[in-house]
């Protein structure tokens, strides 16, 4: 401890320069070591254009009884259901939903705020405690409202610019799209 300065003065902290992450530029491939056949689940993307946005929105369902939606894995039946039954009313735009909150586009829908009814049919199963087997019961129906409502507007020189290695303010928001319509093209196959 210093005996020139008193016990109660606190040192001063280094200020931390703050880094952004950039992901790694590679031009062509290697030129050292050995070749080998790597099996990766990476793949290319090229953008045509970037001059375009992608438009967030957020979903809320809810029961015809206002109550909130719980059940999981129901989501994407739901808004599968509202894209084929109201497709002009979305301005005949196609969506990506990350089965929860989230809902992407690219280019804006109509309105800032839609609402929308599906019913949706469902075949329900239990279990007989019996003999353990699955009994089929009648096709029950359920109403649910969709609200969905316009919450960003995520530009796609984002994409762009981190596969140039430029540094971009947007690329997690960019990233969080690609990530949420590659997820619903797999659920699809």
């Amino acid at each position: 401890m210093d005996s020139d300065k008193p016990s109660y003065v606190v040192p001063e902290l280094e200020r931390v320069k703050k880094t952004s992450l950039l992901p790694i530029v590679r031009h062509g491939s290697g030129t050292k070591g050995e070749k080998i056949q790597l099996l990766t689940n990476h793949f290319r993307v090229n953008l045509d254009s970037a001059n375009g946005h992608f438009f967030h929105y957020s979903v809320s369902i809810t029961y015809e009884d206002g109550g909130p939606m719980e059940v999981k894995g129901i989501g994407r039946k739901i808004l599968d259901k509202v894209q084929e039954t109201y497709y002009n009313d979305l301005g005949s735009k196609y969506f990506a939903y990350d089965g929860e909150k989230t809902l992407f586009t690219v280019g804006a829908l109509p309105c800032n705020k839609l609402d929308f009814s599906v019913v949706l049919e469902e075949m329900v199963s239990r279990r007989s405690d019996a003999n353990m087997k699955r009994l089929k019961r009648p096709n029950q129906s359920k109403k649910f409202n969709v609200a969905i409502s316009f919450a960003a507007k995520i530009p796609m020189q984002a994409i762009a610019n981190a596969l140039q290695g430029k540094e971009t303010i947007h690329l997690q928001d960019a990233i969080r799209v690609l990530d949420v319509i590659f997820c619903q093209n797999a659920v699809r196959l």
